[in-house]
Protein backbone atom coordinates (compact mmCIF):
# COMPACT_ATOMS: atom_id res chain seq x y z
CA UNK A 1 0.00 0.00 0.00
CA UNK A 2 2.70 2.58 1.38
CA UNK A 3 4.35 1.34 -2.19
CA UNK A 4 1.46 2.55 -4.20
CA UNK A 5 1.03 5.63 -2.27
CA UNK A 6 4.53 6.58 -3.23
CA UNK A 7 3.72 6.29 -6.76
CA UNK A 8 0.38 8.42 -6.82
CA UNK A 9 2.58 11.28 -4.84
CA UNK A 10 5.35 11.25 -7.42
CA UNK A 11 2.92 10.50 -10.50
CA UNK A 12 0.90 13.99 -9.25
CA UNK A 13 4.58 15.66 -8.91
CA UNK A 14 5.85 15.12 -12.31
CA UNK A 15 1.97 15.78 -13.38
CA UNK A 16 2.89 19.10 -11.49
CA UNK A 17 6.45 19.59 -13.61
CA UNK A 18 4.13 18.18 -16.91
CA UNK A 19 2.01 21.06 -16.70
CA UNK A 20 4.41 23.65 -15.75
CA UNK A 21 5.90 22.73 -18.69
CA UNK A 22 2.81 23.66 -20.90
CA UNK A 23 2.48 26.99 -18.85
CA UNK A 24 5.98 28.19 -19.95
CA UNK A 25 4.22 28.11 -23.27
CA UNK A 26 0.70 29.38 -22.65
CA UNK A 27 1.84 32.96 -24.21
CA UNK A 28 3.46 30.99 -27.17
CA UNK A 29 1.24 27.91 -27.92
CA UNK A 30 -2.84 27.02 -28.39
CA UNK A 31 -3.49 23.35 -27.32
CA UNK A 32 -6.31 21.51 -28.86
CA UNK A 33 -6.48 18.17 -27.16
CA UNK A 34 -8.18 15.03 -27.96
CA UNK A 35 -9.19 15.83 -31.43
CA UNK A 36 -9.41 13.18 -34.34
CA UNK A 37 -8.19 12.17 -37.66
CA UNK A 38 -10.83 9.87 -38.85
CA UNK A 39 -14.14 8.68 -37.47
CA UNK A 40 -15.58 7.20 -35.75
CA UNK A 41 -13.38 8.61 -32.91
CA UNK A 42 -11.40 6.22 -30.93
CA UNK A 43 -8.20 5.90 -28.71
CA UNK A 44 -6.21 5.08 -32.08
CA UNK A 45 -6.77 7.99 -34.22
CA UNK A 46 -6.24 10.76 -31.44
CA UNK A 47 -4.22 13.35 -31.57
CA UNK A 48 -2.90 16.74 -29.71
CA UNK A 49 -2.35 19.83 -31.72
CA UNK A 50 0.33 22.56 -30.61
CA UNK A 51 0.01 25.77 -33.07
CA UNK A 52 1.83 28.87 -33.08
CA UNK A 53 -0.12 31.85 -31.41
CA UNK A 54 1.63 34.46 -33.05
CA UNK A 55 1.87 33.34 -36.80
CA UNK A 56 0.55 36.11 -38.82
CA UNK A 57 0.68 33.68 -41.87
CA UNK A 58 0.09 29.95 -42.25
CA UNK A 59 2.54 28.22 -40.76
CA UNK A 60 4.20 24.73 -41.50
CA UNK A 61 3.04 21.98 -40.00
CA UNK A 62 4.20 18.26 -38.66
CA UNK A 63 2.34 15.06 -37.93
CA UNK A 64 4.52 13.64 -35.42
CA UNK A 65 4.32 9.40 -35.21
CA UNK A 66 6.04 7.98 -31.65
CA UNK A 67 8.01 4.74 -31.42
CA UNK A 68 7.33 1.65 -30.12
CA UNK A 69 8.50 -1.18 -32.28
CA UNK A 70 5.05 -0.45 -34.25
CA UNK A 71 3.52 -2.35 -30.89
CA UNK A 72 4.33 0.12 -27.82
CA UNK A 73 3.72 3.70 -26.38
CA UNK A 74 1.13 6.40 -27.40
CA UNK A 75 1.25 9.89 -27.95
CA UNK A 76 0.75 10.55 -24.25
CA UNK A 77 3.35 7.79 -23.19
CA UNK A 78 5.34 8.78 -20.24
CA UNK A 79 4.17 12.10 -20.54
CA UNK A 80 2.99 12.96 -16.81
CA UNK A 81 6.68 12.11 -15.98
CA UNK A 82 8.91 13.34 -18.45
CA UNK A 83 6.67 15.26 -21.21
CA UNK A 84 8.06 12.87 -23.89
CA UNK A 85 5.88 13.00 -26.67
CA UNK A 86 4.25 15.78 -25.91
CA UNK A 87 7.72 17.94 -25.73
CA UNK A 88 7.88 17.71 -29.76
CA UNK A 89 5.12 19.97 -29.92
CA UNK A 90 6.09 22.19 -27.26
CA UNK A 91 9.69 22.91 -29.37
CA UNK A 92 8.16 22.94 -32.83
CA UNK A 93 5.53 25.32 -31.91
CA UNK A 94 7.16 27.40 -30.18
CA UNK A 95 9.38 27.88 -33.37
CA UNK A 96 6.55 28.65 -35.45
CA UNK A 97 5.67 24.97 -36.89
CA UNK A 98 2.08 23.79 -36.26
CA UNK A 99 2.44 19.97 -34.69
CA UNK A 100 0.29 17.38 -34.26
CA UNK A 101 1.48 14.09 -32.18
CA UNK A 102 -0.56 11.43 -33.06
CA UNK A 103 -1.80 7.67 -31.97
CA UNK A 104 -2.10 4.98 -34.58
CA UNK A 105 -3.45 1.75 -34.29
CA UNK A 106 -0.61 -1.01 -33.06
CA UNK A 107 -0.02 -4.35 -33.39
CA UNK A 108 -1.57 -6.51 -33.34
CA UNK A 109 -4.12 -4.96 -34.19
CA UNK A 110 -3.01 -3.58 -36.86
CA UNK A 111 -0.55 -4.65 -40.07
CA UNK A 112 2.12 -2.14 -41.42
CA UNK A 113 -0.07 -0.89 -44.34
CA UNK A 114 -2.93 0.21 -41.70
CA UNK A 115 -0.11 2.00 -39.97
CA UNK A 116 0.96 3.71 -42.73
CA UNK A 117 -2.72 4.57 -43.85
CA UNK A 118 -3.22 6.04 -39.96
CA UNK A 119 -0.17 8.37 -40.56
CA UNK A 120 -1.58 9.05 -44.13
CA UNK A 121 -4.92 9.92 -42.40
CA UNK A 122 -3.54 12.35 -40.27
CA UNK A 123 -1.68 14.22 -43.11
CA UNK A 124 -5.05 14.43 -44.45
CA UNK A 125 -6.92 15.91 -41.92
CA UNK A 126 -4.44 18.36 -41.75
CA UNK A 127 -4.95 19.39 -45.33
CA UNK A 128 -8.58 19.73 -44.65
CA UNK A 129 -8.26 21.74 -41.81
CA UNK A 130 -5.50 23.80 -42.74
CA UNK A 131 -7.63 27.22 -42.77
CA UNK A 132 -9.18 26.74 -39.55
CA UNK A 133 -5.64 26.08 -37.84
CA UNK A 134 -3.73 28.46 -39.68
CA UNK A 135 -1.66 25.77 -41.87
CA UNK A 136 0.29 26.06 -45.03
CA UNK A 137 -1.56 23.63 -46.65
CA UNK A 138 1.71 23.02 -49.02
CA UNK A 139 3.98 22.61 -46.04
CA UNK A 140 2.79 19.51 -44.37
CA UNK A 141 5.95 17.56 -43.21
CA UNK A 142 6.09 14.10 -41.19
CA UNK A 143 8.24 13.55 -38.42
CA UNK A 144 8.70 10.27 -36.49
CA UNK A 145 11.05 8.50 -33.89
CA UNK A 146 12.36 4.68 -33.99
CA UNK A 147 9.47 2.56 -35.71
CA UNK A 148 7.98 5.78 -36.25
CA UNK A 149 10.45 7.14 -38.32
CA UNK A 150 10.02 3.97 -40.68
CA UNK A 151 5.99 4.78 -40.37
CA UNK A 152 6.81 8.32 -41.43
CA UNK A 153 9.51 7.86 -44.47
CA UNK A 154 6.82 4.89 -45.41
CA UNK A 155 4.07 7.32 -45.20
CA UNK A 156 5.68 10.09 -48.07
CA UNK A 157 7.64 7.55 -49.74
CA UNK A 158 5.66 4.13 -50.71
CA UNK A 159 2.95 5.49 -52.74
CA UNK A 160 4.53 9.22 -53.19
CA UNK A 161 1.93 10.89 -50.78
CA UNK A 162 1.81 14.21 -52.82
CA UNK A 163 0.31 16.38 -49.45
CA UNK A 164 3.92 15.59 -47.50
CA UNK A 165 6.70 18.25 -48.21
CA UNK A 166 9.34 16.37 -46.72
CA UNK A 167 10.27 13.93 -43.50
CA UNK A 168 12.19 13.93 -40.59
CA UNK A 169 13.34 10.48 -39.21
CA UNK A 170 14.76 10.02 -36.02
CA UNK A 171 16.73 6.76 -35.38
CA UNK A 172 14.54 5.28 -38.31
CA UNK A 173 14.56 1.78 -38.96
CA UNK A 174 15.31 1.87 -42.92
CA UNK A 175 15.58 -2.01 -43.84
CA UNK A 176 13.69 -4.68 -42.28
CA UNK A 177 15.53 -7.58 -44.00
CA UNK A 178 18.86 -5.86 -42.18
CA UNK A 179 16.82 -5.12 -38.84
CA UNK A 180 15.67 -9.07 -38.61
CA UNK A 181 19.15 -10.42 -39.31
CA UNK A 182 20.36 -8.37 -36.31
CA UNK A 183 17.77 -9.24 -33.93
CA UNK A 184 17.26 -11.56 -31.31
CA UNK A 185 15.35 -14.67 -32.77
CA UNK A 186 13.09 -14.08 -29.93
CA UNK A 187 12.51 -10.75 -31.24
CA UNK A 188 11.71 -11.82 -34.65
CA UNK A 189 9.29 -14.65 -33.57
CA UNK A 190 6.97 -12.07 -31.49
CA UNK A 191 6.99 -9.55 -33.94
CA UNK A 192 8.93 -8.93 -37.13
CA UNK A 193 7.68 -12.74 -38.37
CA UNK A 194 4.04 -11.79 -37.00
CA UNK A 195 4.25 -8.59 -38.12
CA UNK A 196 5.98 -8.33 -41.49
CA UNK A 197 5.76 -11.91 -42.62
CA UNK A 198 8.50 -14.65 -43.00
CA UNK A 199 11.07 -12.34 -45.14
CA UNK A 200 9.26 -12.05 -48.37
CA UNK A 201 7.43 -8.82 -47.39
CA UNK A 202 10.97 -7.18 -46.09
CA UNK A 203 11.41 -4.87 -49.40
CA UNK A 204 7.81 -3.79 -49.68
CA UNK A 205 8.12 -2.18 -45.83
CA UNK A 206 11.66 -1.17 -46.25
CA UNK A 207 11.56 2.61 -46.76
CA UNK A 208 15.31 2.25 -48.40
CA UNK A 209 13.33 0.51 -51.52
CA UNK A 210 11.32 3.86 -52.35
CA UNK A 211 14.40 6.11 -51.31
CA UNK A 212 15.14 7.55 -55.51
CA UNK A 213 15.00 10.78 -57.30
CA UNK A 214 11.48 10.98 -57.23
CA UNK A 215 11.11 10.42 -53.58
CA UNK A 216 10.93 13.48 -51.05
CA UNK A 217 13.58 15.05 -49.43
CA UNK A 218 14.37 14.27 -45.89
CA UNK A 219 16.60 14.22 -43.34
CA UNK A 220 17.41 11.29 -41.09
CA UNK A 221 19.33 11.89 -37.75
CA UNK A 222 20.68 8.75 -35.83
CA UNK A 223 22.42 9.14 -32.36
CA UNK A 224 26.61 8.45 -32.75
CA UNK A 225 25.44 5.78 -29.71
CA UNK A 226 22.37 5.14 -31.10
CA UNK A 227 21.33 1.18 -31.54
CA UNK A 228 24.53 -0.67 -32.89
CA UNK A 229 22.07 -2.29 -35.97
CA UNK A 230 20.56 1.66 -36.77
CA UNK A 231 24.41 3.19 -36.75
CA UNK A 232 25.28 0.24 -39.14
CA UNK A 233 22.23 1.18 -41.14
CA UNK A 234 23.02 5.09 -40.98
CA UNK A 235 26.55 3.93 -42.74
CA UNK A 236 25.43 1.92 -45.05
CA UNK A 237 22.60 3.87 -46.58
CA UNK A 238 24.30 7.31 -46.15
CA UNK A 239 26.74 5.91 -48.38
CA UNK A 240 23.86 3.98 -51.17
CA UNK A 241 22.57 7.38 -51.29
CA UNK A 242 25.25 9.13 -51.94
CA UNK A 243 25.99 6.45 -54.78
CA UNK A 244 22.79 7.01 -56.24
CA UNK A 245 23.08 10.91 -55.98
CA UNK A 246 20.16 11.36 -53.99
CA UNK A 247 21.29 14.83 -52.64
CA UNK A 248 17.72 15.48 -51.16
CA UNK A 249 18.05 12.85 -48.67
CA UNK A 250 20.23 13.83 -46.11
CA UNK A 251 22.01 11.50 -42.95
CA UNK A 252 23.22 13.21 -40.37
CA UNK A 253 24.29 11.55 -36.95
CA UNK A 254 24.12 13.40 -33.66
CA UNK A 255 26.83 14.15 -31.68
CA UNK A 256 26.71 12.43 -27.84
CA UNK A 257 23.13 10.67 -28.34
CA UNK A 258 21.78 7.45 -27.99
CA UNK A 259 18.20 6.40 -29.24
CA UNK A 260 16.01 7.08 -25.96
CA UNK A 261 18.04 10.47 -25.63
CA UNK A 262 17.08 11.64 -29.03
CA UNK A 263 13.54 12.02 -27.68
CA UNK A 264 14.00 12.06 -24.13
CA UNK A 265 15.84 15.87 -24.08
CA UNK A 266 13.57 17.16 -26.55
CA UNK A 267 12.43 20.82 -24.93
CA UNK A 268 15.47 20.45 -22.26
CA UNK A 269 18.99 22.17 -21.97
CA UNK A 270 20.39 18.78 -23.94
CA UNK A 271 17.67 18.93 -26.70
CA UNK A 272 20.18 18.41 -29.87
CA UNK A 273 17.33 17.97 -32.16
CA UNK A 274 15.08 20.37 -31.86
CA UNK A 275 16.97 23.57 -33.40
CA UNK A 276 18.23 21.11 -36.44
CA UNK A 277 14.41 19.98 -36.74
CA UNK A 278 13.32 23.43 -37.24
CA UNK A 279 16.07 24.95 -39.51
CA UNK A 280 15.42 21.94 -41.29
CA UNK A 281 11.91 22.15 -42.13
CA UNK A 282 12.29 26.09 -42.58
CA UNK A 283 14.86 25.41 -45.19
CA UNK A 284 12.75 23.25 -47.09
CA UNK A 285 9.96 25.52 -47.28
CA UNK A 286 11.50 28.37 -48.56
CA UNK A 287 12.98 26.43 -51.52
CA UNK A 288 9.45 26.17 -52.98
Amino acid sequence: MKYFMLLAILGGLFTGCHLNARSKFKEQITFHDDLHYSSPANKENGFDLYLPKSANAPTPAVVFVHGGYWRNQARSYYRAFTGLYENFGLALASRGIATAVIDYRLFPQAKPAEQIADVNAAVAFLKTHATEYNIDAKAILVVGHSAGGHLALMSAWQNRNADIRAVVALSPILDIAHMRQNKEADFNQELTVPFFGSGQQDLEFSPATYASAKAQAALLLFGENDYAYLVEQSRLYREKFSTANLKQILVESVPGVDHSSMVMDVNSKTDKVSDRIASYIKNIIAQR
